[in-house]
This record gives structure tokens, sequence and C-alpha cells, in this order.
């Protein structure tokens, strides 16, 4: 019994998975503030600031981290650049390197 109650629950997880990465597919970019918690369309960020851009960045970077085929899936360490690279350019944050 609990080994059937612990399939199910991975099978509810996979599914569930499915559906938010079809979901949020479907959405971008042209309804991707749709998507958006409200939240974070609301954190003081500046007027003008271009958030359903940088959102579907994001958004399109992670569902490329979750393709099914590992082969087809960004590395770790790409996702990493793509994201400093968003932060910088979204953000003019700068990396600063401590030695």
């Amino acid at each position: 019994m609990l080994h059937q109650n612990m399939e199910w629950e991975g099978n509810h997880q996979y599914m569930a998975m499915c559906i938010a990465l079809g979901y949020t597919k479907s959405a971008l970019p042209e309804r991707v503030l749709d998507i958006a918690d409200n939240s974070i369309l609301h954190t003081g960020l500046r007027v003008g600031f271009p958030i359903a851009e940088c959102l579907t960045l994001i958004l399109e970077m992670g569902l490329r981290c979750c393709e099914e085929s590992p082969t087809n899936r960004l590395a770790t360490s790409e996702a990493t650049k793509e994201l400093i690279s968003i932060r910088e350019r979204f953000f003019k944050a700068r990396r600063t390197y401590r030695r």
C-alpha cells in the first residue's frame, strides 16, 4: 500500500509539472504577465521597467532547463551565465569577485 501511495504521488507530481510546463509554454511570450505572480508585478520596479521582457527571458531559460531529453537541456553552467546576463541587462548589477 505504501509503495502504491508513493507511486501515485510521484505520478501526480510529474503530471502537475507537465501541466505547469505546458501552461508556461502556451503563455510565452504574449501572455507572460498573465502567469506571473502579482507580487512580482508590484515590487517597486522603476517606471518603464520592461517586466514582460525580463520575465519572458527567465521563463524561456527555465523551460530549456526542463527539457525532457537530457541532451536538449540547458547545462547548469549555461543557465548560470544566462541568469547573470539577464541580471546585468535589466538591473545593471555587476558581479564582483573576492580574492
